[in-house]
């Protein structure tokens, strides 16, 4: 009985001191989790806008810490290791309270309104692995406590207003593998320093104010996968020939940062390269025939370095034999040779863009069987031959420019049923002859038509006129009249009347049609005569005469100057914008263009807003003689 007795007083001993230290550990967790609550609602006082979800960061509700809008914590539900409130409308500074968050191991605040400094007391989170401030509005310089961060392996502050030199301590980061400093205003030059941080896979300056030379020493990095250093920053010479020893590079981008001097031919030995943007530089030189050895290659583009290229040779012949090539824009430099046979050989080629060159020769047959293919811009060459079959029917197709070449032949009939997407397609001042297929009235999205300056003989195909043409200044488009659906109805109708009433018709029309032409004689003298003896070309969505167009053209209004003629902004009466080009009646034989080819508004262009982003786009052609579109009302056709 007594052994008994003291069993249970043990047992019961046991559960005492078990509740004890339960109540203890709990009182304590709870005193944590209200500690870390605290810190958090200081951090969002100090904020002048937040987004609503982050209205659970109340004190009163510290015991659900753990699913707050943007909180993440460890497994025992104890501490905060993840903090992200990205791209939740915040404005206003960042408290350095956020450092008194020790357990932190990932930190995100990107795409939001942060302003003034980062918190310098970031070494703090000495757990921190990943960091990611970009595109705020975060300014100063990042005069951190790099050595403190040991843990950090991503650190991403793109897309802010830092400035100042690049920071060299983070090369003391020994875990460091993403690091974006682009978009901001750091000036000075790269440290070559940053050549020993062996670990990068990614490294990002693009969109600086970075001066000097590129550092051989960033050769170093031979773990880099993805390598950004163009983009408003104004290197002197040219690409290391060290970046051939970066055998892991997949993607390089040194487009628009002033580099001269040629393309080091130890680029062709990058086999995992897909990505190599070279474009808006001053290279010189050739292009080394080594590029045609990078099996990977994906998209390539060099093109914008005209003026001060050296003679840079031909295209290299074995490009686009691995099968891989998606996209590639050599144009406006000094191209010659011929097109290569191989761009398409892996059926994968999406964008070809060759225009301004050289380039002479036949286009190869296989390009007619490169269904891939959305974009091609072929135009300013002197390919000869013919365009081969199916090249223009491709079912991908939207647009096609082969303008201002040498081309001869007949336009291709189509032989598939495949539809069409093709939308623009340009094959003016070629020496194009022969009738006109009826198979071009099968793009039934086409928009805009540009034959002119061939040798065409026959009529024009039924297939394509479309029963509301029009755009003369003599017959303006008036969308507010007769409706297709109308017209059609009323000619159902005229089928009825009789044949003598149609035989007047006819003849009344005829009179009409001499009336007109007599009024359009004596009118087109009556401009010539008042616009200083330059002829007006008629443009697409023509709604308007020709004493709007002579409107615009003032010389307040002047938007533009290319090598054809001057281009004035003009406002039309049913207030849509127009652009004006007044052409100089340049022939063939002067810079092989005669005026009516559009004007060069493609090309990579790179803004850079007042927090420092990069964008870079593809523009399409803003001038165009004609145009047509089989499902619209109207519209207007040039041969």
């Amino acid at each position: 009985m007594a052994a008994s007795n003291m069993r249970l007083a043990f047992f019961s001993s046991l559960l005492l001191l078990f509740l004890i230290n339960s109540c203890q550990s709990l009182s304590s967790h709870n005193i944590y989790l209200r500690r870390q609550a605290s810190i958090l609602v200081s951090v969002k006082q100090s904020l002048e806008s937040y987004d609503p979800s982050l209205d659970s960061w109340n004190v009163s509700n510290y015991v659900l810490l753990c699913s707050w809008t943007g909180i993440k914590c460890d497994g025992m539900n104890r501490s905060v290791v993840a903090l992200d409130v990205s791209n939740s409308n915040i404005s206003g500074t960042l408290s350095p309270a956020i450092t008194e968050l020790r357990s932190l191991v990932s930190l995100s605040i990107q795409g939001n309104g942060f302003s003034d400094e980062f918190p310098r007391e970031i070494h703090k989170l000495i757990r921190l692995q990943f960091l990611n401030i970009s595109n705020n509005l975060f300014s100063g310089e990042l005069a951190w406590e790099f050595s403190q961060l040991k843990e950090l392996q991503v650190l991403d502050v793109y897309n802010n207003n830092l400035n100042g030199t690049l920071p060299s301590g983070v090369t003391r980061l020994a875990k460091l593998k993403y690091l974006d400093f682009g978009g901001n205003y750091f000036h000075g030059t790269i440290p070559p320093s940053y050549g020993s941080m062996q670990q990068l896979k990614y490294l990002s300056l693009k969109g600086n104010d970075l001066r000097g030379l590129i550092p051989g020493e960033l050769g170093n990095l031979t773990s880099l996968e993805q390598l950004y250093l163009g983009y408003y920053n104004d290197f002197d010479g040219g690409i290391p020939p060290e970046f051939g020893k970066l055998t892991n590079l997949v993607h390089i981008d040194l487009a628009n940062c002033s580099l001269s001097g040629p393309i080091p031919p130890e680029l062709g030995g990058l086999s995992k390269l897909d990505t190599l943007f070279l474009q808006t530089n001053e290279l010189t030189g050739p292009i080394p025939p080594e590029l045609g050895n990078l099996s990977s290659i994906k998209s390539l583009d060099l093109s914008n370095n005209g003026p001060n290229w050296r003679y840079p040779g031909a295209i290299p012949a074995k490009l686009g034999e691995n099968g891989r090539l998606i996209e590639l824009d050599l144009s406006s430099n000094k191209l010659t040779g011929l097109v290569p046979k191989s761009l398409c050989s892996g059926r994968k080629l999406q964008i070809l863009i060759l225009r301004i060159n050289f380039l002479f020769g036949p286009l190869p047959d296989d390009l007619g069987h490169c269904d891939t293919l959305w974009r091609v811009r072929l135009g300013q060459n002197y390919l000869t031959g013919s365009i081969p079959s199916g090249f223009l029917y491709l079912p991908e197709l939207s647009l096609m420019e082969l303008q201002n070449n040498y081309l001869s032949g007949q336009v291709p009939q189509q032989t598939s049923k495949t539809p069409s997407k093709l939308e623009q397609m340009n094959l003016a001042d070629n020496r194009l002859s022969g009738p006109l297929p009826a198979s071009i009235g099968n793009f039934s999205n086409l928009q805009i038509l540009m034959l002119s300056g061939n040798r065409f003989t026959g009529e024009i195909p039924s297939q394509i006129g479309n029963p509301q043409l029009c755009g003369s200044y003599l017959n303006p488009c008036n969308y507010s009249s007769t409706s297709p659906l109308q017209f059609h109805d009323q000619n159902s109708s005229r089928s009825q009347v009789p044949g003598k009433f149609k035989l007047l018709f006819a003849l009344g029309l005829l009179a009409c049609s001499l009336v007109f032409a007599v009024l359009a004689i004596i009118k087109t003298r009556k401009i010539r005569r008042n616009s200083n003896s330059w002829k007006l070309t008629a443009f697409q969505k023509l709604e308007f005469g020709c004493e709007e167009i002579l409107e615009c053209v003032k010389e307040n209004n002047i938007i533009g100057r290319g090598g054809a003629g001057i281009v004035y902004r003009g406002l039309m009466p049913n207030g849509e914008p127009v652009a004006v080009k007044k052409l100089l009646g340049i022939t063939r034989g002067s810079s092989h263009d005669n005026g009516l080819s559009a004007e060069q508004a493609e090309s990579r262009v790179e803004s850079k807003n007042g927090k420092g982003s990069t964008n870079t786009k593809e523009n399409s052609p803003s001038y165009f003689s004609s145009c047509f579109n089989p499902h619209y009302s109207s519209g207007v056709v040039s041969f």
